[in-house]
């Protein structure tokens, strides 16, 4: 039987961006705004989201899914949505991983329930499943699953790529990944037999400093954003679209305690003036036009906090170039 050691070391296969294109090798599904998420179903269900935290006691409405596989234990890999007004919403999964509380936690749970809809199994039983090719895991996790509460199976079209990609944009999804049909599962690699393709460029990125509007406001008004190059901090620009409401208020509580003196890297003048410098341990998604000249974003917006992720994760802008702290 696969062990609980085994499973906690694995990570997911990740996915290259792409532009949309159709082929007869490829199967295409949704790419649904969600936390990616490994789960353990054997007596118990054990959620691990991409970087290795453990989301069980976030997510209490997916405790029974592990009743749902007819063999025992099983890894699948899937995503963690919250459906709000007929769409998945990062939103709603990002106030509920801001939630500590166990009784809000269940409140929330019982209000807008989350759905685990599975892709992938890696293991069932005693059977390394990883080698075999994408089309024969398929079929081998729709034995061995059962949809029910909570728990969906992802559907997937052949071939019809481009079509597909503009149907899921026009129903405002996130976007959708293609995957090749005798790919292996690759457990922490990003592979170019999976692509995806977004409606918006989108990067992950570390959280370095706030600047606010009026410094007693007890909000956040922009998030400075960095990532790793060649192991130092790069600067990635700063968005402000995206953190009205209860979000820049959420984010000085987050952030407010995380203040550093020493700056982090180079930025630019018109940045440094009221910018309160933290500490790189956070990270966010942002979307945006494109890069900027000036090494930063061309419209961004502020999409939510990623708890899945390491700040060595956190892709940034292809191509970042390192300014030094002076």
């Amino acid at each position: 039987m696969v062990a609980i050691n085994t499973f906690r070391k694995l990570r997911p296969m990740l996915a290259t961006s792409a532009e949309p294109f159709n082929s007869k090798d490829f199967i295409y599904e949704v790419k649904w705004d969600g936390f990616r998420c490994l789960s353990y179903l054997g007596e118990e269900t054990i959620l691990q989201s991409r970087s290795g935290l453990d989301f069980t006691r976030k997510f209490p409405e997916l405790a029974g899914i592990n009743k749902l596989a007819r063999r025992r234990p099983v890894i699948v890999d899937g995503e963690i949505i919250i459906m709000d007004a007929g769409l998945p919403s990062f939103y709603e999964l990002q106030k509920r991983s801001w939630t500590q509380d166990s009784g809000s936690i269940a409140a929330a749970a019982a209000k807008k329930p989350a759905t685990y809809i599975v892709f992938d199994i890696l293991y069932a039983g005693g059977d390394k499943l990883i080698s075999l090719p994408l089309a024969e895991r398929r079929e081998i996790l729709r034995s061995l699953i059962e949809p029910g509460k909570n728990l969906l199976l992802s559907e997937g079209i052949y071939e019809q790529g481009v079509e597909f990609y503009r149907a899921c944009i026009d129903r405002n999804l996130e976007g959708v990944v293609a995957k090749k049909l005798d790919s292996v599962y690759v457990p922490g690699k990003r592979s170019t037999s999976w692509f995806k393709f977004k409606k918006a460029l989108a990067g992950d990125f570390v959280i370095c400093g706030y600047k606010q509007t009026h410094k007693g406001s007890k909000r956040v008004d922009s998030l400075l954003l960095g990532c790793y190059c060649g192991g130092s901090l790069a600067f990635q620009g700063i968005v402000g679209v995206g953190l009205g409401g209860v979000t820049g208020q959420k984010l000085y509580n987050l952030l407010h305690p995380l203040q550093r003196d020493v700056p982090l890297f180079g930025v630019p003048k018109e940045i440094v003036r009221g910018l309160t410098w933290t500490e790189p341990i956070t990270c966010c998604t942002v979307e945006f036009l494109e890069p900027a000249k000036d090494g930063g974003l061309r419209h961004p917006v502020f999409k939510g906090i990623r708890e899945d992720l390491t700040p060595q994760e956190c892709s940034g802008i292809a191509g970042a170039t390192v300014k030094r702290a002076d």
